[in-house]
């Protein structure tokens, strides 16, 4: 399926992200964790960049760890990289699809092997949820974010990440866009639409970050590449976005939806409709 940034224009308001088809299905299982192809066309294995994935996971590791500390869940945990930066005061938890991932998670957490809803995890237990580039990879990520409104506390805090895929560099390079380059990028959503789906979901967004100025991506060598749109777009500012969010009480979140009725009440009866 060739991706048009026309999806997310023509988006209906239940309708939170565009779905791509995979060519074929992924085994997420040893090879996947091996040596891999990036979209710059150098080889690295997976499995062996923790330090790399707890400096891509610097900000979202250190808001955590400047939480009080509770049980946090990392959903998608794969080798443990990011709960292995999280302070040892926290309880760690993590799902994980893979059983080799997560045999190599097994030492800085309990994991549990398999899909979010079939670990049945209590409501209301965690303080803490992470999803870091994971949701892109899900094939319901309705139904996860249901099932983490669930077990998640009243007052406990998402974090998101995720690539925009209708950011400058997305529209600018349209095919070319660097994290269309994963066949298993499958969800797709935009700043706009996982703000949405978020706020539908009863979360309070406290806020949103584009890490790369502060990142090794922001280099002379990656601007000037912007110029030629003929090959794969560089990391550049926008192309990930992370977003911090709390859970709502149940009232609160009604109050919403009543702060919302009454400013289209206002807006309709001005306009005599």
């Amino acid at each position: 399926m060739k991706f048009s940034r026309n999806k997310f224009e023509n988006m209906k308001q239940d309708q939170y992200f565009v779905k791509r088809q995979l060519t074929n299905p992924t085994n997420f299982e040893e090879e996947y964790w091996g040596e891999v192809k990036d979209p710059d066309g150098n080889i690295r294995n997976i499995g062996d960049e923790r330090n790399h994935k707890r400096e891509l996971a610097k900000n979202e590791i250190k808001f955590i760890n400047d939480l009080n500390p509770g049980a946090i869940l990392d959903i998608g945990c794969g080798t443990g990289a990011i709960l292995e930066g999280i302070d040892a005061a926290w309880e760690k938890h993590g799902v994980e699809v893979s059983k080799y991932a997560a045999s190599k998670a097994s030492d800085v957490g309990k994991i549990f092997i398999g899909e979010l809803h079939q670990a049945k995890y209590p409501d209301n237990y965690f303080d803490a949820i992470l999803l870091f580039h994971v949701i892109e990879h899900l094939n319901s990520p309705v139904n996860v974010m249901i099932e983490i409104h669930r077990i998640l506390k009243e007052g406990g805090f998402l974090i998101v990440g995720t690539p925009d895929f209708d950011c400058g560099c997305a529209r600018r390079y349209g095919e070319n866009f660097r994290l269309l380059h994963d066949k298993t990028h499958i969800s797709l959503f935009s700043n706009e639409s996982l703000h949405r789906m978020l706020t539908n979901f009863g979360f309070k967004i406290l806020r949103t970050e584009f890490d790369f100025f502060n990142s090794k991506y922001f280099t002379k060598d990656n601007l000037l590449r912007l110029f030629d749109t003929d090959v794969v777009s560089p990391p550049f500012y926008g192309n990930i976005m992370t977003k911090y969010c709390e859970k709502l009480s149940m009232e609160n979140a009604y109050d919403r939806i009543k702060v919302q009725q009454e400013v289209l009440d206002t807006i309709f009866k001005n306009k005599n409709i």
